[in-house]
């Protein structure tokens, strides 16, 4: 294609991203069908969105480093310079803090979110940069996807900058969605939601009727979950006929991640008809996006943006493009030596654990590299003489440990690589998540009637306890409740302060025992083996380096009692679905130094899930790091 119309093709990709994303945005989270109408006012004023704010970041990373960019520089570029932090960006941040880089960063502590649309609405620049070259369209997304998730998003980042590079040369959407597949694995879940949407569209003509079946079959609680919203996405596309407002209302008129699912279909349609299309039949005019991240060196024009991407991209692909400018880029030399990290047993380490890192060095240069790399922190101090050939990588096994009977172990644990070559100091920081260390005290259940050895010796036998039960159901049901199931003890409510922060002891009324949790979450099964509904407590000295009022999210599937240094924070009696932050408790004041955290905690199911964090405030707020644990082997 000529220049012009590979650049009319970008321009009208970003333009319909930009347009069609602002009139989903105002009802983003609505998880209920609607029957809005469009009105022109509905796209007077564009509106910042982080589908847009992160791609012209990893625009920033490109022309930096052209195409040798890494997974780490982009999450980086992100840590740096977005202050915003919702979801999975919380957490990837977290992780980055810690010195915990992609792919990691995008599976650790992410249970909750790892299948949310972070990534795939950020799929459009990589289609840009390559046009009618899906494959490698698809391969530089996944560098970007692995920041935040794993697997499902992932892929389906990779769907759509395949479909949207094979878009640059055709308009079918059916043949677009058949081939963008081909980036897809085979067992992948989302390629079955494809397969299904397709076929939905073409047995119903209502979008309404599709959606229903979508929900019916892939549904999920979280707004931002990609099943639903990748099959409301392609729906409106496939009824759409290529009409933006149209495809952009029916997007919209199906709730959920309302500014994504427009915002993606637009841009779908853009890369399709070209910004001169969309102009002369929607008036759009001149058409300016608002930026929410830190990145100076643009204007506020889309048309601007446009430009830059696709000088860039046919730089990338000149056997594509013809008659481009010539644009002279300089990209910035990687260090000589360049390192990932893998966590072969997960990158938490706590008491009396030994951790393997497995770290490798390449050499980026065009001729041998020898030198000395020096490895120090948490414990380890290395100097390593290496020597690697052109090109040439290493493995090195590195182990950390803790002594099983330290004192303090803190959640953020960076380790120094240095090394000098011509002159010149080079580094490169990894890390270990410190675990959180909490002593269990349970479980603590009753039956219903309780039968004591004083109960039952005041009765004939025990059927006589039974009247006293209050219970739903017949006395079958009664007698049956109690020959199959327990009852949580929730007569104590607070077990005293000596009990719960001394050093656990096997020889009390309850077992006590040391509970390392590795990840944010964890679940009741975590702590026992014991099935049945009960009690449990968990107590935790929880270390400050200074004085600091935070916000505290709890996410909980059954109910709780959160007390710190003896005051009662928060409180739910009711069950509910489990998420990463059910609860949101601000102006909390730690002190520093030592503070007693105590989670009582109360299963009456099989589903009792959990976490406990501390954020800088309630929403797309950014974790704490800074915060360590005492063993329990010295409470």
């Amino acid at each position: 294609m000529t220049y012009e119309q590979y650049l009319d093709k970008v321009y009208g990709c970003f333009l319909g991203k930009t347009v069609a994303g602002t009139m989903g945005a105002p009802y983003e989270g609505i998880k209920m069908p609607l029957e809005l109408q469009f009105k022109p006012e509905m796209i007077n004023t564009m509106l910042p969105n982080d589908d847009l704010d992160l791609q012209v970041l990893w625009l920033d990373v490109v022309k930096k480093y052209g195409e040798d960019f890494t997974s780490y520089d982009l999450q980086k570029v992100f840590c740096e310079n977005c202050d915003y932090s919702p979801g999975e960006y919380a957490i990837m941040r977290k992780n980055y803090e810690k010195g915990i880089y992609p792919p990691e960063s995008g599976r650790f502590c992410n249970d909750f979110y790892i299948q949310g649309m972070g990534c795939p609405i950020r799929s459009e620049i990589w289609a840009c940069l390559y046009p009618a070259q899906p494959g490698k369209a698809a391969d530089m997304s996944a560098r970007d996807g692995v920041l935040d998730h794993e697997g499902e998003s992932v892929y389906a980042e990779r769907f759509f900058a395949a479909l949207e590079s094979f878009a640059f040369f055709e308009d079918d959407l059916d043949c677009l969605i058949q081939s963008a597949l081909s980036v897809v694995p085979a067992d992948a879940k989302i390629r079955t939601l494809i397969t299904d949407t397709r076929a939905w569209c073409r047995e119903y003509e209502d979008v309404k009727q599709v959606l229903a079946r979508i929900l019916h079959k892939y549904g999920h609680p979280d707004c931002t979950n990609l099943f639903q919203n990748i099959g409301i996405t392609l729906t409106a596309l496939l009824k759409g006929n290529l009409d933006l407002i149209k495809t952009s209302m029916d997007a919209l008129n199906c709730g959920f991640d309302t500014d994504c699912t427009c915002a993606t279909a637009g841009a779908v349609i853009g890369v399709i008809r070209g910004a001169k299309s969309l102009i002369e039949e929607y008036d759009l005019g001149d058409v300016k996006f608002v930026l929410g991240v830190n990145s100076p060196d643009h204007t506020d024009s889309v048309y601007d943006l446009s430009v830059e991407i696709a000088e860039l991209g046919a730089y990338f692909s000149p056997d594509v493009v013809e008659g481009a400018p010539e644009v002279a880029f300089v990209f910035e030399k990687r260090d000589p030596l360049t390192f990932t990290v893998a966590y072969p047993e997960g990158p938490s380490i706590s008491f009396g654990q030994t951790k393997t890192v497995v770290l490798t060095v390449q050499n980026t240069t065009a001729q041998e590299v020898i030198t000395s790399l020096t490895i120090d922190g948490f414990g380890a101090q290395i100097v390593r003489g290496v020597g690697l050939s052109a090109g040439e990588s290493l493995e090195i096994p590195l182990e950390f440990s803790v002594d099983a009977d330290a004192r303090e172990l803190f959640e953020k644990n960076i380790v120094h690589l240095t090394y000098a070559l011509d002159g010149k100091e080079y580094g490169y920081n990894f890390g270990l998540s410190g675990a959180a260390l909490w002593k269990v005290t349970g479980p603590i259940w009753k039956t219903d009637p309780v039968c004591t050895t004083e109960a039952l010796l005041a009765v004939p036998n025990y059927w006589h306890l039974f009247g006293g039960v209050q219970h739903d159901g017949d006395s079958t049901d009664v007698v049956r409740r109690f020959h199959l199931n327990f009852a949580p003890d929730t007569d104590t409510e607070y077990l005293c302060e000596q009990e719960l922060f001394a050093a656990p002891d096997q020889n009390g009324k309850y077992v006590q025992e040391v509970f390392v949790q590795e990840q944010d979450s964890f679940t009741m099964d975590d702590l026992f083996g014991f099935k049945g509904p009960c009690v449990a407590y968990l107590s935790r000295v929880l270390l400050c380096p200074e004085d600091m009022e935070v916000c505290v999210q709890v996410g909980h599937s059954a109910p709780f009692v959160l007390y710190i240094n003896g005051e009662k924070i928060a409180e739910r009696k009711v069950c509910d679905t489990w998420t990463a932050e059910n609860v949101h408790v601000q102006g909390v004041k730690l002190k520093k130094g030592e503070n007693r955290i105590v989670l009582r905690l109360t299963r009456v199911n099989a589903d009792a899930k959990y976490n406990l964090i501390f954020s800088k405030g309630p929403t797309c707020a950014s974790h704490y790091v800074c915060m360590g644990s005492v063993n329990p082997k010295h409470f």
